[in-house]
């Protein structure tokens, strides 16, 4: 009935014995209500005086008042509950999405962390709330209103005591039915949300190739899919509350017939026999009630377990007797032989980035249109899990063995870099500049490889004396639930407002933020809820301007999904903040090339080339393929002989 997951919370014992006792209340209360409206029309049809109306009147509303109080109280009991178990979920998910980091995520998919962080604690709350008080409900009222028919009328009481069991065996089968169907509409609502949200973000580019009706059609079809999966819910749910009232109107009925039957016998008075039919209505309202319930909080249910199987995934080791006091421009970094593979199969279908399957598209919509039949580019071509590469994909079967992990994503990668300056980290989409930074960052663990840092012998980087050096602006920077102030204080939640202003005005946010009724105090959600890519962009810059204790700066493409004016105003800002810094930026946009002082290039998880970008371009090696396949015309000054 209610999920052993909520018994992780604190508290959850003495709210449950609180809705006991006032569920017992209101059974008390229920009785009262019906003995009073049995006395008053007991009277009446004795034809005694208006005055004898009295004290059941006094009754019944009394009865009604402590009903419905308490009714009220539970909701109250329950919300507040509900309140504090999102409460403390939110923060909870947020550090684990941090310590986790986006390689673990990407099994999740894109969507599929925004169903759960924005959706998923709306539906928990729902859960928790509504479920709390029905179950106690349907505990203790049908128990007291069975004891008080029993002694009124003890066939009346075997009529319900016989029903209950037929009840609850018929809410229990349709239940598991409607929970197994309502699991795989789950499953496809994460689906659709990866979907959609994917194809959302990717829509600049889907129209820059030519390819957004093939996005279009595929949405329709998981869309339409989802339908059909939630009209199977609701038909399973409706069938499940018409056998509750059938069966109880059934009972209601039978109880009738055999009270009719006495009272013309004269082997009953009316009181017991009113007594006992008005109650049984209530006997089984509960029990109605969470049933329609139980179908209505599925999605609670499924989302509650959902992120606590994120919760409960374990955390990469982290090295803490690290003795390392920050990077100056005398700091060094050796990276030999460093292998990384993704565990396990290759994800989901459904669990693609955007960016993946518009590369996926982009090279199967010729074949597709001169084979000239309509199908979805995803059906056509799998497609990695964000953050991953595409090399990174070929794995094993469905029926890979627990343990077994893909082909390496990184191979032998070699590199050395020194001082306070900026490297470029450049290759074709899938060629491993993502995964290198999240290994940058501490959020993947090499396989192999070694490490050197000022001297000292790493296994990875997921230490907290390197990570609290540290500034790392992904391609979809991370914005919670909260103001725009306090998504600025990410890395300095002590901060004065004054300096988040400043820190604001240098990232280029003053225009936007004096646009909103709020300013800086403007509540914006998980998921970049309510601002743009650009707006999400600079408030990631932002953070990076409030803490000047970092010297190291990690950019993965921050402008891959921002349109060119975007691109060249978030630059003009990008550029001022580096100096003075270590900053490694992963981009496929080689227009950098002539602000930076190093450049590592990758192919096939592979260093094929590192150097100074006047070493390395003009020279008729791996960069100026790249370049000329990608367009040497980004680079200003860039000829090739």
């Amino acid at each position: 009935m209610i999920d052993k997951s909520l018994f992780r919370f604190a508290g959850i014992r003495r709210i449950m014995g609180l809705l006991a006792t006032l569920s017992l209340v209101q059974g008390l209360s229920v009785v009262g209500q019906a003995y009073g409206l049995t006395l008053a029309l007991v009277q009446i049809w004795h034809l005694h005086g208006l005055h004898t109306l009295v004290r059941p009147v006094l009754i019944f509303f009394t009865a009604f008042a402590i009903r419905q109080l308490c009714d009220v109280a539970k909701q109250r009991v329950a919300t507040d509950y509900a309140d504090y178990v999102v409460g403390e979920l939110r923060p909870q998910i947020q550090r684990k999405v941090f310590r986790l980091g986006p390689a673990a995520l990407a099994q999740r998919g894109t969507g599929s962390a925004v169903t759960m962080l924005i959706d998923g604690l709306d539906e928990v709350r729902t859960y928790v709330f509504t479920v709390l008080p029905k179950m106690m409900d349907m505990v203790f009222i049908p128990l007291m209103i069975l004891v008080v028919v029993w002694i009124q009328d003890t066939v009346s009481g075997i009529v319900l005591l016989l029903m209950l069991p037929l009840l609850f065996f018929f809410m229990a089968i349709l239940g598991m039915a409607a929970r197994d169907r309502s699991n795989k509409q789950y499953a496809q609502f994460r689906k659709l949300n990866t979907r959609f949200m994917d194809t959302v973000l990717g829509l600049p580019t889907l129209k820059m190739l030519g390819i957004s009706e093939e996005y279009e059609d595929e949405i329709y079809s998981v869309s339409d899919r989802f339908r059909k999966r939630t009209m199977s819910v609701i038909r399973v749910a409706m069938t499940s509350t018409f056998a509750l009232d059938f069966f109880a109107t059934l009972a209601i009925a039978i109880m009738a017939v055999f009270l009719g039957n006495n009272l013309i016998d004269g082997t009953v008075a009316l009181f017991p026999a009113l007594l006992a039919l008005i109650l049984a209505p209530e006997y089984f309202m509960p029990i109605r009630q969470f049933g329609d319930d139980y179908h209505a909080t599925l999605n609670g249910k499924n989302a509650l377990n959902d992120i606590v199987t994120m919760l409960d995934t374990p955390e990469p080791d982290h090295l803490d007797d690290l003795d390392w006091q920050g990077w100056d421009s005398d700091s060094h970094l050796t990276v030999e032989g460093m292998d990384f593979a993704y565990p396990g199969p290759k994800p989901e279908e459904g669990q693609a980035s955007g960016g993946s399957q518009m590369d996926a598209i982009a090279k199967s919509s010729g074949k597709k249109k001169r084979k000239g039949r309509k199908k979805s580019a995803i059906d056509a071509t799998p497609v990695p899990a964000p953050g991953r590469d595409l090399d990174s994909t070929r794995t094993c079967g469905d029926g890979a063995e627990e343990g077994a992990r893909q082909p390496d994503a990184l191979h032998h990668v070699s590199f050395s870099l020194s001082g306070l300056t900026k490297v470029a980290v450049v290759g074709r989409s899938g060629a491993g500049k993502s995964t290198l930074m999240n290994l940058l960052a501490g959020f993947n663990i090499p396989q192999a490889g070694r490490i050197d840092l000022d001297g000292r012998l790493l296994e990875h980087f997921n230490a907290r004396a390197w990570q609290g050096h540290i500034s790392y602006i992904p391609q979809n920077p991370y914005i919670f639930s909260g103001t725009v102030a306090d998504n600025i204080r990410f890395y300095d939640p002590d901060a004065d407002q004054a300096a988040v202003a400043r820190a604001a005005d240098q990232a280029g946010l003053t225009d936007w933020v004096e646009t909103l009724a709020e300013g800086l105090e403007t509540r914006i959600g998980e998921g970049n809820r309510g601002i743009s890519g650009g707006q999400a962009q600079r408030i990631a810059l932002a953070r990076v301007l409030l803490d000047r204790t970092r010297e190291i700066l990690l950019f993965d493409e921050p402008t891959a999904h921002l349109d060119i004016e975007t691109e060249y105003e978030l630059k003009k800002t990008l550029l001022p903040i580096m100096e003075g810094h270590l900053v490694i930026f992963a981009t496929h946009r080689l227009h950098w090339l002539a602000d930076v002082d190093q450049v590592i290039m990758l192919d096939g998880g592979r260093v094929v080339a590192q150097g100074r970008p006047e070493e390395l371009m003009g020279e008729g090696g791996p960069l100026d393929a790249l370049i000329e396949e990608m367009g040497g015309n980004q680079i200003a000054d860039y000829q090739q002989d």
